[in-house]
């Protein structure tokens, strides 16, 4: 197929940036036979638009973050493909808008009886509680990604430092606090591919073993980017093991049950702490999670027997049957009038041969 890799790009000098995952994807793309071509954005419109007629592509390998510089535009990507009738990768804008109000995310799991740790949001002009929560409590923004406001000072353990860090919020990221208790445990990654049936890749774990004695066991901002903290050298995503598997199998099925209630595309993963009595708690539900080769999500796949060329092909495939599949016109046209519903002594009106079986036009062969 002819596959568009979308992607943010930001300017660095004089040339223009964008994350390694990218040209990871691209490349793992052309190993698989697609016409893989980049297409990197920045905060233009109308070029996103113009370059997609441009490309023609057949489907997009939707890997937008973020859109002017904005989280909160990530959503309004998956819109305008939606809008202009392209086939993407990944979730729909509806998911991408849910998941990025946490709050919401924890109300919607709630309703599906799926455990998520209790918590508050605090704006400007209103409180709202869910449920009563005791100290130490994880202070972050109620909207973004990759633990943009997230510390070793989000962790708080009484309420002068709850009040600092809901106003380090307010006041310098502009954005609502979401505070919620803090789950003092492993975390687990659930990454789970494809839709109908999704597969549970094997878990992974955040191993803190390494961070030195005092250092809260989160995984924040600079343990994700910077390379020259204690965090991100103290830090290491392992496959999953000494657990029973019981555990296991809670933790796994906590996670599809999270995936499933926020109605993930193709691809998705759960990050889930576990409770000292053994329960999961669902922190954070990520659509279209980081592809980068040792990321949580490419390690589980390795572990399941997916190289990372492998599973960027597989979620291709599985984005494209998900298209044909709510595809109304193709699905009519596939479909065929059942013989009992011939009248009485009819015959069906004889076709030409044409030699081809469901003959189509090349644009719309996968």
């Amino acid at each position: 197929m002819k596959v568009s890799v979308l992607f943010w790009e930001w300017p660095v000098e004089d040339r223009m940036k964008h994350d390694e995952a990218i040209d990871q994807v691209h490349q793992a793309l052309l190993e698989s036979g697609h016409e893989s071509m980049l297409l990197g954005i920045t905060g233009d419109l109308k070029y996103v638009v113009d370059k997609l007629e441009e490309q023609k592509p057949d489907l997009v390998f939707n890997l937008v973050e973020t859109f002017a510089d904005n989280d909160a535009f990530e959503m309004n990507i998956a819109a305008v493909l939606q809008i202009l009738g392209v086939r993407f990768t990944g979730s729909s804008p509806r998911v991408m808008a849910l998941r990025q109000d946490k709050g919401l995310t924890k109300k919607l799991l709630a309703f599906h009886d799926v455990r998520c740790p209790q918590f508050a949001t605090f704006d400007h002009d209103n409180i709202e509680f869910a449920g009563k929560m005791r100290f130490p409590l994880l202070v972050k923004p109620l909207h973004g990604d990759a633990s943009a406001g997230v510390g070793d000072s989000s962790l708080v353990t009484d309420f002068r430092s709850l009040v600092e860090r809901i106003a380090y919020i307010h006041t310098e990221l502009r954005d609502t606090a979401l505070v919620e208790e803090y789950i003092d445990g492993r975390e687990f990654y659930v990454s789970v591919l494809g839709n109908d049936p999704p597969e549970v890749l094997p878990l992974v774990e955040m191993d803190f073993s390494d961070l030195p004695e005092g250092y809260p066991r989160i995984y924040g901002r600079e343990a994700k980017f910077d390379e020259k903290s204690v965090h991100f050298s103290g830090t290491n995503a392992v496959i999953a093991t000494d657990m029973t598997g019981e555990l296991r199998k809670r933790i796994e099925m906590t996670g599809l049950a999270a995936a499933q209630a926020m109605e993930v595309s193709d691809y998705a993963r759960v990050d889930i702490r576990v409770a000292p009595d053994g329960q999961p708690y669902v922190v954070e539900v990520n659509a279209n999670p980081y592809l980068e080769q040792t990321g949580a999500f490419s390690l589980a796949a390795l572990q399941a027997g997916y190289s990372h060329r492998g599973v960027v092909n597989q979620i291709v495939e599985i984005a494209w049957e998900r298209w044909e599949q709510a595809d109304p016109v193709r699905r009519r046209a596939k479909a065929v009038v059942p013989a009992p519903l011939q009248q009485a002594g009819e015959d069906p009106e004889p076709k030409a041969d044409t030699g081809e079986v469901n003959p189509q036009p090349a644009s719309e062969q996968a």
